[in-house]
């Protein structure tokens, strides 16, 4: 089940960026950093956008254990209306269609808000390219992303949104 997150689901939505960082981006940014993610950095960014609305989050529910998380935001852009700013589904959960469907969601509840064009900022040869690509993200640009003390290259996939139909 997708829902919006609420305030109690902060420290697990935390959990899930950190557990998710540690799988996903291996040999890909600096092991120390990813080693030493701090739950409670997380745990202060989520309560924050949940309490002030920051950020519209969804969660994926199931027997009362959240498997992953997505977030966006507006924005004021000439090329993007909107943002996926965060996307996690725990490892073990992974490759089965909970992802598909936490981005789904997020599609459709942009385009019934007016957004037509999304973008989201990942990794340059991370692992979660190919599922972009594979729902119709195509690369729109490139920036640096620092994360640490480091400098990563970073690509933005935009998305051009329909009407989603369930």
């Amino acid at each position: 089940m997708i829902r919006e997150a609420k305030l109690d689901d902060a420290v697990v939505i935390a959990k899930i960026i950190v557990e998710t960082w540690q799988n996903a981006y291996d040999g890909i940014i600096d092991q120390y950093y990813v080693d030493n993610l701090d739950v409670q950095r997380f745990l202060q960014i989520i309560t924050n956008n949940i309490k002030l609305k920051k950020e519209i989050i969804f969660v994926y529910e199931e027997n009362e254990i959240i498997k992953g998380f997505i977030s966006g935001k507006f924005m004021d852009d000439d090329k993007h209306q909107c943002e996926t700013v965060g996307f996690y589904v725990l490892p073990k959960y992974q490759q089965k269609g909970i992802g598909r469907i936490l981005f789904k969601q997020m599609k459709k509840m942009f385009f019934e808000r007016n957004c037509r064009k999304m973008i989201l900022w990942t990794l340059k040869g991370a692992k979660n390219n190919s599922f972009y690509r594979n729902n119709g993200g195509v690369i729109a640009d490139e920036k640096i992303l620092k994360i640490g003390e480091k400098e990563y290259s970073g690509v933005g996939f935009s998305f051009n949104l329909h009407p989603i139909t369930n």
